[in-house]
């Protein structure tokens, strides 16, 4: 029995409990960083799953590529992190692979910003398949918004490929981005001569008598300015499809020169009238 304690102590003494204790709090770290990892990442993959899932044209490929990006974006920091804490040296591979993500980055920017561009679009909604948006001076219609880039119908009946950070960093004008009321201007000049309570009533007239104009705002018509050659009004009508302003503005065009030509009212032209002081007469 004595030779027995006495091996135990033996064994005892061979074991370093503050090794033992430090050992344990080091897994007990490891576990906790990567179980908070595995937490943030599940958490991020349901929101970009529930955000994706409000837009039906979003198909389960998509929504399973950003679930997969988020979840390596998390989980392989906070693998690599949890073994660091266990005592094993990365430091190496730290250094090693931050040059190489490094170099990676430079090589994948346009990529990678085209990527992020895409989520944040998805994410905050601004641009929709089926809006109608304005870019580099065309009138688009938004198709799909892909991973790395955004596909648009213009009014030529071209698709166009756009970088998704096109979309996020330019100046973009989303017509249908709230509602879908369009407003369309045009200008009229009408000669000096011109009865002018009868001319703003036929040009009022002319946009209620308008069968596709919105219901939803009335008709605008001002006297803009006295041009050197005309008194000028600008009229605005709204319609509910952005998409035909095209079409809709040349019919109000048609719809007021018939008009004013009905009523006898001449749209004045650029003219320049010359005087002679009597000095000069011959």
């Amino acid at each position: 029995m004595n030779k027995l304690a006495e091996l135990f102590r033996g064994f005892a003494d061979l074991i370093n409990v503050k090794s033992i204790e430090a050992m344990g709090m080091k897994a007990f770290a490891a576990t906790a960083i990567f179980l908070a990892a595995y937490w943030v990442s599940r958490m991020l993959q349901r929101r970009i799953d529930r955000r994706l899932r409000q837009d039906s044209h979003n198909d389960e490929a998509t929504i399973c590529a950003y679930k997969n990006i988020a979840r390596s974006i998390v989980m392989v920091p906070g693998i690599l992190i949890a073994v660091h804490v266990l005592g094993l040296n990365l430091s190496v591979f730290f250094t090693t692979g931050g040059l190489f993500a490094v170099a990676l980055a430079f090589a994948m920017k346009n990529m990678a910003e085209n990527y992020v561009s895409g989520m944040l679009l998805r994410l905050e909604r601004t641009i929709k398949p089926g809006d109608v948006l304005e870019t580099e001076g065309a009138m688009v219609r938004v198709k799909s918004i892909g991973l790395r880039s955004t596909i648009v119908r213009s009014k030529y009946e071209k698709d166009l490929v756009i970088p998704n950070s096109e979309l996020v960093q330019e100046r973009v004008t989303n017509y249908t981005y709230r509602d879908v009321l369009c407003r369309i201007m045009t200008m009229v000049g009408v000669a000096y001569s011109s009865d002018l309570m009868k001319v703003r009533k036929i040009l009022e007239h002319t946009c209620d008598q308008l069968e596709w104009k919105s219901d939803q705002h009335d008709p605008e018509v001002l006297l803009v300015e006295f041009g050197s050659s005309s008194v000028n009004y600008k009229i605005s009508v709204w319609i509910e499809d952005p998409w035909e302003s095209g079409p809709a503005k040349s019919h109000l065009n048609e719809a007021i020169w018939w008009a004013l030509q009905k009523a006898d009212i001449v749209m004045a032209y650029p003219q320049l009238d010359v005087h002679f002081d009597e000095a000069y007469k011959i």
